[in-house]
């Protein structure tokens, strides 16, 4: 699935090491070109934060990956951007994992 939009901010690189060894991410801000735009947290975890480059102003096509996990009884969900590509048409909302039904 794939989320198109503007890019708001770019965080730092975040690097660290975990009893599974050494790990890099940054994330990222992406605001939806929807009726009601959205603000998205995005992630780009691995190799990929090297290969994947994304700046402020950008209007890109963002594949995704969603996934939630429970650590200590509370749930936790990440949006993690595998793909990015320069945005189809920015003038239209051409999301097709958000719509303006918020329900």
């Amino acid at each position: 699935m794939y989320i198109q939009g503007k890019v708001l901010n770019v965080f730092d690189i975040q690097t660290g090491e975990s009893p599974r060894g050494s790990w890099k991410k940054r994330e990222f801000i992406l605001e939806t070109y929807a009726k009601v735009p959205k603000k998205i947290c995005m992630v780009i975890k691995g190799d990929a934060v090297d290969s994947i480059q994304v700046q402020n102003g950008d209007s890109l096509k963002v594949s995704v990956d969603i996934e939630s996990r429970e650590y200590k009884e509370k749930w936790y969900t990440e949006i993690r951007a595998w793909k990015v590509e320069p945005a189809v048409n920015a003038s239209e909302d051409s999301t097709n994992t958000l719509d303006d039904n918020p329900f």
